[in-house]
């Protein structure tokens, strides 16, 4: 299959997600064009990463036989907008997830897009090779049904996506209850790197419940989990079987004999390693769970998780299959509101069927 040609819309931290798996992957992506409205920040871009810089999505919709689909990096406040608009010039789209403040301006942003088929979410943490490996773990059978999953690794609808990947629940209602608490940490780095001086801040901590009826997911995250180097990611799996713990997996060879596998990152760049780094895969008890797609690239996981959803979406507009559809993206969006709709109300919640989960 041919390469991935599409363009970037925004500039920004997150942009530069994707600019550098193109970069590192020129066989498999290429980023034609960036709109950028600023024409200082677009020079800059056009020097750096030698991509073609337009100023808004008229120009971009000039040059449409330039690029396959749009990837959407842009700020909540402009996100919708500007998603609805592509979706009226006819783009494909892949848009990165952003939050909406309450479930009527969700449903709102979804009857806003002319083509719901035309989107799909850059919803990347199950992408990551961790979760993969994880999840094919669970597909294996080899910790039986899952009926529970507790997730600390990713905040409001992130987290919501890994539990229910990990709980394979889709469009279906729950019970919610949820808490919010303030606890004191010494402030770490964030995206600029440390701060100047020592001091201590109120990080907030959210935790749910959520029940699906025989499937239960927890959800807990803190403000400073992302970047601070005393906040540590967990995920707990648990089925009839089994359970895996982080990357221990407890499962039985028979009802009376109970074994334990790691799972273990191959690579190269370590130590004596004298290869580029990257990770190769993951694997446990002799088996792979999960490969590198791209093999050799100087990426993050987090990387590596981006340009597989590119990838994906480059394989839907070629006419694959849908990996994570707008109305996916919306359920996360819902989950998360109605989280923290028990959180302010301090009683439990049930969700009901919104307009997206009625057309599945």
């Amino acid at each position: 299959m041919r390469r991935a040609v599409f363009g970037i819309v925004g500039a920004g931290w997150r942009a530069e997600f994707f600019l550098r798996a193109a970069k590192e992957l020129p066989e498999f992506l290429k980023v034609s064009i960036v709109v950028e409205r600023n024409p200082e920040k677009g020079k800059r871009l056009e020097e750096q990463w030698g991509v073609k810089v337009l100023p808004d999505l008229d120009a971009m919709a000039a040059c449409r036989d330039e690029v396959e689909f749009l990837v959407m990096c842009l700020s909540p406040g402009v996100m919708p907008k500007m998603l609805a608009r592509a979706s009226e010039l006819g783009f494909y789209v892949l848009s990165e997830t952003f939050a909406l403040d309450c479930v009527d301006a969700i449903e709102e942003y979804y009857h806003k897009i002319k083509e719901p088929s035309r989107v799909q979410f850059a919803e990347q943490y199950w992408l990551r090779p961790a979760h993969m490996a994880r999840l094919a773990v669970i597909r294996s059978g080899r910790i039986g049904c899952v009926t529970q999953a507790q997730i600390s690794v990713g905040h409001g609808y992130h987290g919501v996506s890994l539990l229910r990947k990990y709980l394979d629940v889709g469009f279906e209602n729950c019970e919610i209850r949820a808490w919010e608490f303030a606890n004191p940490i010494v402030e770490g780095p964030g995206r600029d790197g440390y701060p100047e001086k020592e001091h201590i801040v109120q990080e907030k901590q959210q935790f749910a419940v959520l029940d699906f009826g025989g499937k239960w997911g927890v959800f807990d995250f803190t403000e400073e989990q992302y970047f601070s180097k005393i906040r540590g990611s967990r995920v707990l799996i648990r089925g009839d079987r089994g359970e895996i713990e982080n990357n221990t997996i407890r499962c039985l060879r028979d009802y009376k004999t109970p074994v334990e596998y790691t799972m273990t990152r191959s690579g190269s760049g370590i130590d004596e390693g004298l290869g580029a780094p990257v990770i190769e895969g993951i694997q446990a008890a002799g088996e792979w769970l999960y490969t590198n797609p791209f093999k050799r690239p100087r990426l993050s996981d987090e990387e590596i998780a981006v340009a597989d959803a590119v990838w994906k979406m480059h394989q839907y507009v070629c006419g694959g299959e849908s990996f994570y559809s707008l109305e996916e993206g919306c359920q996360d969006q819902y989950l998360d509101c109605m989280i923290r709709n028990a959180i302010k109300s301090g009683k439990s919640v049930k969700t009901e069927s919104p307009s997206w989960a009625k057309r599945r």
